[in-house]
């Protein structure tokens, strides 16, 4: 998964979002055959009880996301009332997710199910049944929302799986469901189009990375899918009346 883990990391960096882990992209001559693969930083924080009792992670269901979504649990620091549904996670961290998840239509956190697009029959959520769940899409867990035992009011986003191939006509706008504000720094960068200029700096910083991908070349075309998906949801944002505002937490 090189391609998709560090590309994550150098875009949530360039956007300013700082919620993935560090990483690079190294050979190793005892791994895959001497070719690139991604190294990822560890982070010891993300199992506060040890390796085997897994990563600390939020149980909701979409309705209850749903539900706190238009709670706005957390925010201006008041704390919600105990019968309120809310999670320990901030309000604006589900708009830094969804923005970063729609732009590399990573689906497996929010959108595991694959209810927000016509998935193909080798997806996961085919092979394993889980779309046949958006029936009831209300009680669909979601899965892969991490966050650190010691600052539980912000999110990790591990797992960036993403997908470069799918269509702009076939794009998972279930990710931005219920998103009504969107990160100021993370939308200038978009709107300014500085979003190439920036990550082609970032990402020639990883040489090994740089070359696996076809140099030049081949990095052009991954920024070419985000930069057409940025255009998309600046279209939704207008379109949509989202407010862009400071998310300083």
């Amino acid at each position: 998964m090189p391609k998709f883990c560090v590309f994550a990391f150098h875009l949530d960096r360039v956007l300013g979002l700082n919620r993935t882990l560090p990483a690079v992209s190294r050979k190793f001559h005892f791994l895959y055959d001497g070719q690139s693969c991604p190294v990822v930083s560890w982070d010891a924080s993300l199992y506060p009880e040890g390796l085997a009792a897994g990563l600390t992670n939020v149980k909701l269901t979409w309705g209850e996301y749903q539900d706190s979504l238009r709670q706005k649990c957390w925010q201006k620091n008041i704390s919600p009332k105990a019968d309120s549904g809310c999670s320990t996670i901030h309000h604006y961290e589900w708009s830094k997710l969804a923005l970063f998840d729609f732009l590399l239509q990573i689906n497996n956190r929010l959108d595991q199910s694959c209810c927000g697009f016509r998935p193909r029959q080798e997806d996961v959520c085919v092979e394993l049944g889980y779309h046949a769940k958006c029936q009831d899409a209300d009680h669909i867990q979601l899965e892969n929302i991490i966050y650190r035992s010691q600052n539980p009011r912000h999110l990790v986003f591990t797992y960036n799986k993403g997908f470069f191939d799918r269509n702009e006509d076939n794009l998972d706008f279930r990710l931005l469901e219920g998103i009504k504000e969107f990160p100021e720094q993370a939308v200038s960068v978009l709107r300014t189009r500085k979003l190439r200029e920036k990550l082609l700096q970032s990402l020639f910083l990883d040489q090994t990375y740089w070359e696996s991908q076809g140099g030049r070349q081949g990095i052009d075309k991954l920024i070419d899918v985000i930069e057409r998906r940025a255009k998309v949801l600046l279209t939704y944002i207008n379109a949509h009346g989202i407010q862009v505002i400071s998310m300083n937490v």
